[in-house]
């Protein structure tokens, strides 16, 4: 079979393509590994890596710079602080929000082992779905807002392949055969304990945003449709270093997590499982050090609804459409500015304009404070100055 899609000795000028037929007949051999890497031997598994990194001298797909405006993560406290062996809390640490420690980093969606690898989603539902908490866990939703006036170049992969595509030249139809190819590596359900199954498209998008010859136009991070959630969702995984340089850390939250919902509707945006109906979160952060702040009440209200997770009868909700599912305690650390007041005891007419963010991400931009005055009161959202 040919080694790579074109002829040529390098990537450069006119591509000359190797016959329509023969890269048809690489791409089917490849299909033949889907979903069976894992159980390759050592030198088979290399043997096939090093042919892949040959092979695809074209990647398709669309891009842009106008990444997701909000993304959601969710970061699992009950595995995060046993690697570190550290009995469960809720998390202080701007890193543990983030991609594992480098060393942990094995074969994921878009990223080969040692390369650290942000996975986030654009909703609530979709981050529940990728990461699928369980009963007894202690979750963390992190909520991530893009910087204003803030390019992100993203590589887009295609959600479905064209259906009757209009081809006139061999390029188009070597387009329209790895469009293909990508929506099925990128759509293949991989089991957790297999993570050599993601190879392929670890490999693709590990050689678009790792590409290493540095570049401005270099993308840097990839937009691709949810496998968990059915394609019903959209995931974003950027370069670790890249988050909070490209987005604002604007709030994080601690669930604690009761039941898994079975049968779920991936079309909808119900999140996965049931939790307690209170939770805590906090919009204070100190980047300098790299820390989360909490009220000092952290300790107490993390203790008393770990309590209820775990101890006692089982929770009873009473479903009501104007009844919020889940009751959330604002900790957030009060810090004083240079005049000794905080951005929210600053007085304002009731008519004034004001920028707030809610504690799920919402925000609402030149609103009239008279109508947020209630939910500022009450902890459900933030005064913002930008």
């Amino acid at each position: 079979m040919i080694d790579k899609i074109t002829k040529n000795k390098d990537n450069l000028g006119e591509p000359d393509l190797n016959p329509i037929e023969d890269i048809k007949e690489k791409l089917d051999y490849y299909r033949g590994f889907l979903g069976k890497i894992q159980d390759l031997s050592e030198d088979e598994f290399q043997s096939l890596k090093s042919d892949i990194s040959i092979f695809f001298t074209f990647k398709v797909g669309s891009d842009t710079k106008n990444p997701p405006k909000r993304l959601i993560r969710i970061s699992n406290n009950n595995r995060i602080l046993a690697s570190l062996n550290k009995e469960l809390s809720y998390l202080t640490e701007i890193s543990q929000l983030l991609a594992p420690p480098i060393d942990y980093c094995n074969f994921g969606r878009c990223n080969i082992p040692q390369q650290q690898v942000l996975y986030c989603a654009t909703s609530e539902a979709g981050a529940y779905w990728e990461t699928r908490p369980q009963s007894g866990d202690v979750i963390t939703i992190s909520h991530w807002e893009l910087k204003p006036e803030t390019n992100v170049n993203c590589f887009i992969v295609t959600k479905e392949k064209t259906k009757n595509p209009k081809i006139s030249n061999e390029i188009q139809e070597v387009y329209y055969l790895l469009e293909d190819f990508f929506a099925d590596v990128f759509s293949q359900f991989i089991d957790r304990d297999r993570p050599r199954d993601y190879l392929f498209s670890s490999m693709l998008s590990s050689g678009l945003i790792f590409y290493p010859v540095v570049a401005d136009n270099n993308f840097e991070a990839v937009i691709y449709p949810s496998v968990q959630k059915k394609k019903f969702g959209i995931n974003f995984a950027i370069r670790n270093e890249l988050i909070l340089e490209k987005y604002n850390l604007i709030g994080v939250e601690t669930r604690f997590i009761l039941d898994e919902y079975n049968d779920l509707d991936p079309s909808t945006e119900e999140v996965t499982t049931d939790q307690l109906i209170g939770s805590f979160g906090t919009e204070t952060f100190d980047f300098e050090k790299g820390t989360i702040l909490y009220d000092k009440k952290a300790d107490e209200i993390f203790k008393l609804f770990r309590d209820l997770q775990i101890n006692g009868s089982k929770q009873v909700r009473f479903e009501h459409p104007d009844t919020p599912k889940n009751l959330m305690y604002n900790l957030s650390l009060k810090i004083k500015n240079e005049n000794n007041t905080t951005i929210n005891d600053k007085k304002f007419g009731r008519n004034d304009k004001v920028n707030v963010v809610y504690q799920n991400g919402t925000r609402l931009d030149h609103v009239k404070y008279k109508k947020v005055l209630g939910d500022i009161e009450s902890g459900k959202c933030k005064i913002v100055k930008y």
